[in-house]
């Protein structure tokens, strides 16, 4: 990228049109193998999934009565038949056998035991014919101990075990009154989450009524001079390394096993600074004059409005996800690799770089690439051709939904870009890059906590 001091990048088509072209193939190529890796036969899950362990919770907070003094009331998807036709991973599905049997349903644990992969797998049919229908023998201790990791730790394991112990004489009533504490304190978890996401979502519907009914005059964008080639040369060339970062860290980890705890944070760095490093140099500026242009003056009135944005950003999602709820696959959730990883993190300084990646890092480089680069770059132009409103609305959809795109997240691209169109619209309202990049990292930051939590 030779080019003056502090002048915009503008290359030469003769080289930098066919440049443009390999990048493109060079993503597709990288981009297809990857997807059809993730196609492939998935190894079996180790454990049950953050799904069936929140569908742990409802099952046993219904057994263990939590909401007995509320008359009238009961808990939606308690039924185990209903669910063990939905689509469960092997676990899941020796989550809801435990269920069964508790209900007295041995017909339908038996069908559902044998899901259960691996050894471990093995030990639990072992556990639950031995409790549940008298047969056989108990699995050795070790043994069990995989199972009740397998099973994740909660209300069916727990009960497992007590049912292990009264089997062999002991007093299964601690572990099972533990089991009911576990179930209960983890459903008024959940329904304190619901209030606080009710209440959350109303803020954001207020919020929307007042940018309606208070409209602002628009902000000025920031001025980019680089060409559309240069443009093109600086999101393509950063999506391909972010798709080629990921391979190489782990050929690095594979020789270098000390890497492993911080693979991802290792990943999303190394990718951000070539992304920054791309901008910076095809603008012809420094980080500091590039964040002076996209976040300037104070920044207080940007902080409070990031508030208001981020609750109309959680009520946005929560109505485009219900709308499209009926159009999903069974059981799929738009973002399970993402959820299943927060879930099963191990380890106290690894969760910690981790959440500093996805809560702070994530937000100030995407929000700087899409709103702060790539919004005001369309905006100036569309505006200029469809004038300055239709310019910039769908200036911010396209962002948008590349924002989304960006995630390689099929199922869930409504959402993804949902978000990013109230971050553009953030962005635009304030002209302040501060307000989208809080609004980014409450979102990430919360999504985080609450997988964490609910794991």
């Amino acid at each position: 990228m030779a080019q003056t001091d502090s002048q915009p990048w503008n290359p030469d088509r003769s080289w930098a049109d066919p440049f443009i072209a390999a990048l493109v193939l060079a993503i597709l190529l990288l981009a297809g193998g990857q997807w059809f890796r993730r196609r492939g036969p998935r190894p079996p899950e180790d454990q049950a999934t953050l799904e069936g362990r929140i569908q742990d919770v409802v099952l046993g907070a219904a057994k263990a009565n939590a909401l007995a003094s509320l008359k009238g009331f009961s808990l939606p998807g308690t039924a185990v038949g209903p669910l063990a036709r939905g689509h469960r991973t092997g676990w899941d599905q020796a989550l809801l056998a435990v269920h069964a049997a508790e209900t007295g349903d041995l017909g339908e644990g038996a069908g559902l035991i044998q899901a259960a992969p691996g050894s471990a797998g093995e030990a639990f049919r072992q556990a639950w014919n031995w409790c549940y229908r008298g047969e056989g023998a108990p699995p050795a201790d070790a043994a069990f101990a995989q199972v009740r990791q397998a099973l994740g730790g909660g209300y069916a394991a727990q009960i497992l075990a007590a049912r292990m112990l009264a089997k062999a004489g002991g007093d299964p009533g601690p572990l099972e009154a533990q089991a009911r504490t576990w179930a209960t304190a983890r459903l008024i978890a959940f329904g304190g989450i619901s209030s606080a996401g009710f209440l959350l979502a109303l803020t954001g519907l207020g919020f929307a009524l007042f940018l309606a009914l208070v409209p602002a005059p628009p902000c000025p964008l920031p001025h980019y001079g680089m060409s559309g080639r240069a443009l093109l040369i600086v999101i393509l060339g950063w999506f391909m390394t972010l798709l080629a970062t990921g391979p190489a860290v782990a050929t690095a980890v594979r020789f270098l096993p000390f890497l492993k705890p911080v693979f991802l944070p290792l990943v999303y760095s190394l990718h951000a600074s070539a992304g920054t490093a791309f901008l910076l140099r095809a603008e012809g500026v420094d980080l500091r004059t590039l964040w002076r242009r996209v976040a300037p003056g104070r920044h207080e009135a940007a902080l409070a409005a990031g508030l208001g944005f981020f609750a109309l950003a959680f009520a946005a999602v929560v109505a485009v996800a219900v709308a499209l709820s009926p159009l999903m696959p069974s059981g799929e959730s738009p973002q399970r690799e993402l959820l299943e990883l927060l879930a099963h993190l191990q380890g106290t300084w690894t969760v910690i770089l981790l959440f500093l990646v996805v809560a702070v890092l994530a937000p100030f480089f995407e929000e700087l690439m899409f709103r702060g680069f790539l919004l005001p770059w369309l905006g100036e132009r569309l505006s200029t051709r469809l004038g300055a409103h239709r310019g910039r609305i769908l200036t911010v959809v396209i962002t948008g939904v590349s924002f989304g795109a960006m995630h390689l997240q099929p199922l869930g691209l409504p959402t993804l870009a949902t978000l990013g169109i109230v971050l553009g619209f953030a962005f635009l309202r304030t002209g302040n890059l501060v307000t989208s990049i809080l609004v980014h990292g409450l979102w990430n930051g919360g999504v985080f906590i609450l997988m964490r939590a609910l794991a």
